[in-house]
Parts: structure tokens; sequence; C-alpha cells
């Protein structure tokens, strides 16, 4: 197995076995303090990681953009982690109109889902290995930091990757 293949994997292992995936109404996810499912969902976050290149993957890049959206239409904190190959999709090179099959233009899809408050970060280690510059980063995205990154990771974390 290719180095990087290592450490990535290496990295959804560790991501996935510190988020907690449980399903929101199991007993460990329930919040001592919250007083209904509602509120539950509320503190719960998502996080998806996006690691394909969207111009070679476009439908797992347009699925997460789904899942996302879908998240924040019940309630639950999103942050979407753009690293590996799909640090190319959000930065101002990405072509407007690419879409998977007739659905919206991924860059308006993930303008929408910044606009509705999702977090998006974007990871320096995978921009600096395909040349991506931190001028090139959309507005509303941020070249991200371990700190700020791993502030989504909790108890009440579920993890997608895409």
């Amino acid at each position: 197995m290719p180095m990087n293949r290592v450490k990535y994997a290496a990295l959804f292992v560790f991501l996935v076995g510190t988020a907690g995936c449980r399903p929101v109404d199991s007993p460990v996810a329930v919040n001592a303090g919250a007083s209904s499912e509602s509120e539950v969902a509320d503190k719960s976050i998502v996080l998806v990681s996006v690691q394909s290149d969207a111009q070679e993957d476009p439908q797992s890049v347009d699925m997460a953009m789904k899942l996302a959206s879908f998240s924040l239409d019940e309630g639950r904190q999103v942050a979407l982690f753009f690293n590996v190959k799909g640090v190319t999709c959000p930065t101002t090179d990405f072509p407007e109109s690419f879409a998977f099959q007739e659905n919206d233009p991924l860059r308006s899809q993930l303008i929408a889902l910044i606009n509705r408050g999702a977090e998006i970060h974007v990871c320096p280690i995978c921009m600096k290995a395909l040349g991506v510059e931190a001028a090139d980063i959309l507005s509303g995205a941020e070249v991200t930091t371990r700190a700020k990154l791993f502030a989504n990771i909790g108890p009440d974390t579920s993890v997608f990757t895409y």
C-alpha cells in the first residue's frame, strides 16, 4: 500500500474512532441536559470529509453536498473537510457550471452551504501537495488548522466520507 494511502487510512480510522458514530437515539448520543430529540439534533455535528476529485468523481462530491444540505435541514451543525484530491473543489479556479448530471453546479451548492452556515475547511497539507494556494480558496471557505477542524469532533459527531 503506498505511503499516502496508509496516512489517509490512519486519519480516517482516527476520525471515525474519535467521532463516536452512533444513531441520535443511542443512549450514549443523548445529551444529559437535552429535553427533546430536537435539542440533541441542534447540538450534533455532521462532518463530511470530501476526498474525491470533483471533476473525476462528481457524483461523490455532489452526494457530499446533498448530505450536508440535508443535515442542515435537520438542524445539525455541518462542517465539510476538503482533503486529498477534494481540495481542488472549493477554489476560484473550479468551473462555475460543472455539475453531476443535471444537478445544481457543485460551486453553487457549496456557496449555498456556506450561506446556510456550514463550515468549510480545506486541508493545508493537501493544498500544498496539489499546488493550491490560499488565495485560490473560495470566500467563506478557510484553510483549516488542526484546532479548528478537531473542534468539530466529539461524542455527538457523525462522519461521512466521499
